[in-house]
């Protein structure tokens, strides 16, 4: 990966607060401009995100109107981590002691380093030049005085397919309306930033009776008549600078309005209203005008959506440390969880159904289909050794341990997701409860006497007084290995489960459905506490 920008120019001043007035040889006329400013005594930066294309030159102006000294830094993305968020060169401030004031709390020669303001006084500004890395994903900004980084960093996203909004956010509510209600009277759910700048209602936490109120900034670069297109199931509307532009309010199915308005150039406040009453539920944004045909502002959606494939961006974990990645991931489901571990293992968790749903090795996940803006829907994993386990619960209760397992659910009603905890490697237990009994559900990679890397899986069972007579745990499909231990399965053709001493398990050649013929299930009511399995790839 190779940078373009300008240090010494701009950063070697003695005076701090200094701006460029003549922007460097190069930089005369600039693809791009921003401006980020502190939010005065509140500790963040005004703009949490903005994109840019790989190429572009681009000018930050840094504006401090707030009574502390701050700084900009802007990093590299950190390997394996895309929500690191400049923690790691914020740390590294640590490290500076005593000649912290005198390096403006810079870590200096830090590798990740790209570009960097001084500390910027009380009232003062900075300007930054520099040419966007060719690589796409999330470069974070952080400021470096500290205790301030933890709430003071934003992220420039690059991306071929670069969203003209900046500074979107969302508010979701939680409802049951027939049209678009005034959102300004409601208290939200849940809110946040959509970093790459496209609309889109993944965030939703549920199916049905939710809404979204959007808010953002459109860059306009030339002036002239616009056409905005709105496509939704139930009612959406779209307002620029406070005027409706689209209306497509109502309960319906997917329907498409349009709307037109004259822009000069310049930033325009654009936000975006959308509701769900129930049935199917969709949201696509576009709009076209001067030099450019109908392009979508929205990930999915029935038209306007890019038909290429995503750009790479491999997600890795850190040395020492796992990498949590949520997502939509082919074959663990919409609430899936993938972990992501230094030792070259990996697992998806699908919290719909509180089972294992894949195992493999070698590289994780490629964060390109979400992260670079062009389309939703499921990835696969990105590594070799992938073994799926079977849908549906991963426990349940059964009148004879060869019952038929009962059919998949969209989401399990019998088992509840209680979330997750993290160790200091950043290991994930999974915690999900039957009634009263709680289950705390721990995965990690241990060495095999062959060198290779093995998973370890311990599920300790806190039963609280819950009778779980007749429950079951589904550990997977497969046969028994009879050329070792007794308590060794073959699951697929490529990795053995094997219980520790003492564990009972029924292998079920014939349960009267094909999906669940040759289960190994392990009954509850005969186990202790814990139940201790490993995995190994053949």
């Amino acid at each position: 990966m190779t940078f373009r920008y300008i240090a010494l120019a701009i950063f070697n001043f003695s005076l701090p607060n200094m701006l460029v007035s003549t922007p460097p040889a190069g930089f005369e006329t600039v693809d791009r401009e921003t401006t980020i400013s502190t939010l005065v005594a509140q500790m963040k930066y005004d703009l949490p995100s903005f994109s840019v294309k790989p190429g572009e030159k681009v000018k930050i102006v840094f504006k401090n109107p707030d009574d502390l000294p701050h700084n900009l830094i802007l990093c590299k993305p950190a390997k394996g981590n895309n929500n690191d968020k400049g923690k790691e060169v914020a740390d590294a401030v640590l490290n500076l002691g005593e000649k912290g004031v005198e390096m403006n709390w810079v870590p200096k020669g830090h590798p990740r380093i790209i570009v960097h303001t001084d500390m910027v006084n009380p009232k003062g500004e900075e300007t930054l030049y520099l040419e966007v890395p060719s690589q796409v994903g999330p470069y974070p900004y952080v400021c470096t005085f500290p205790g301030h980084a933890q709430m003071m960093n934003g992220v420039m996203i690059v991306t071929k397919n670069r969203s003209p909004i900046l500074d979107l956010k969302y508010d979701m509510f939680h409802g049951n309306w027939s049209k678009l209600p005034n959102w300004e009277e409601l208290e939200a759910n849940q809110t946040g930033v959509l970093e790459d700048g496209f609309f889109n209602i993944t965030k939703a936490n549920k199916r049905d009776g939710f809404g979204f109120a959007f808010s953002g900034k459109l860059e306009i670069k030339k002036s002239g008549t616009y056409e905005f297109f709105l496509t939704s199931d139930d009612g959406s509307d779209l307002r620029i600078n406070d005027k409706l532009v689209v209306n497509n309010d109502g309960v319906h199915g997917n329907k498409r309005v349009s709307g037109k308005i004259k822009l000069e150039s310049g930033v325009h406040a654009i936000k975006v209203g959308y509701f769900e009453k129930g049935g199917g539920e969709s949201l696509y944004v576009g709009w076209k005008g001067p030099g450019f045909k109908e392009i979508s502002l929205s990930k999915g959606g029935q038209k306007g959506s890019v038909k290429a494939p995503p750009e790479s961006i491999p997600i890795a974990p850190l040395p020492g440390e796992a990498v949590i990645y949520r997502n939509f991931i082919d074959g663990a489901g919409p609430r899936a969880i993938g972990v992501g571990y230094a030792e070259g293992l990996n697992l998806a968790f699908d919290a719909n159904q509180m089972r294992l749903a894949i195992l493999w090795k070698g590289e994780f996940m490629d964060g390109g289909r979400h992260w670079t803006g062009r389309g939703q829907g499921f990835q696969p994993p990105a590594g070799v050794g992938t073994i799926f386990f079977p849908n549906g619960e991963a426990l349940t209760k059964l009148e004879s341990p060869s019952d038929p397992w009962p059919n998949a659910e969209e989401r399990s009603s019998l088992v509840q997701f209680r979330g997750y905890h993290l160790n200091k490697k950043q290991h994930p237990t999974f915690r999900y409860s039957i009634g009263k009994a709680v289950f705390e559900d721990f995965f990690w990679p241990v060495k095999t006497e062959q060198g290779d890397w093995a998973f370890d899986r311990r599920i300790e069972i806190k039963r609280n007084g819950e009778d779980l007579t007749d429950y079951y745990l589904r550990v997977g499909i497969g046969a028994q290995d009879a050329s070792s231990l007794p308590n060794n399965y073959l699951l697929g053709d490529t990795l053995t489960c094997s219980f520790k001493k003492g564990l009972v398990a029924f292998h079920v050649e014939k349960s009267g459905h094909p999906k669940s013929d040759g289960d190994v299930r392990i009954p509850l009511s005969s186990v202790p506490d814990i139940i201790h399995l490993t995995y190994f790839w053949l």
